[in-house]
């Protein structure tokens, strides 16, 4: 496998599992990268009852500052939303290092990290720290592009 050597350190190539993070305004020094893994499962694969498969999101980071650095915060949640940002649905704290969050069973999604009040947060209110797409939402936003329009049609 080739190797790359990026903030974080060497490290396995992008592949079908991996969602690079990048940091926002806030948190100019804040990247990462996130690693869809199957979700516990006695069959090997683990799927929802209508089929899709469901991932836990091992989430790497580093930059990220004390929370309080932000605001009134004290943690840092990740989210997986939905592409029209409709749905945020919490995936759990993560920190600088490794944390694993889960699960998520969506086919496209945004991983977003953000600062937030407390671990118990349900619903989003602080500032976005980290961000990145699902690797199936790679496909959507290269068939947006004005220059393949006709093309594939």
């Amino acid at each position: 496998m080739a190797m790359v050597v990026g903030m974080l350190g060497p490290g396995p190539t992008i592949g079908p599992f991996d969602i690079p993070l990048y940091g926002t305004p806030a948190t100019p020094a804040a990247n990462g990268h996130g690693r869809l893994v199957y979700a516990d499962s006695p069959f090997g694969v683990a799927l929802t009852q209508d089929g899709h498969a469901r991932y836990d999101v091992q989430v790497t980071a580093a930059g990220l500052p004390a929370p309080a650095s932000l605001g009134k915060f004290t943690t840092f949640v990740a989210w997986a939303v939905t592409p029209d940002l409709a749905t945020w649905s919490k995936l759990g704290t993560v920190s600088n290092g490794s944390s694993t969050v889960g699960p998520v069973d969506l086919n496209k999604f945004i991983l977003v990290v953000t600062a937030e009040p407390d671990s118990a947060s349900t619903e989003h209110a602080g500032p976005t720290v980290l961000h990145g797409i699902s690797p199936s939402s790679l496909l959507q936003r290269f068939l947006i592009q004005p220059a393949f329009h006709g093309i594939i049609d």
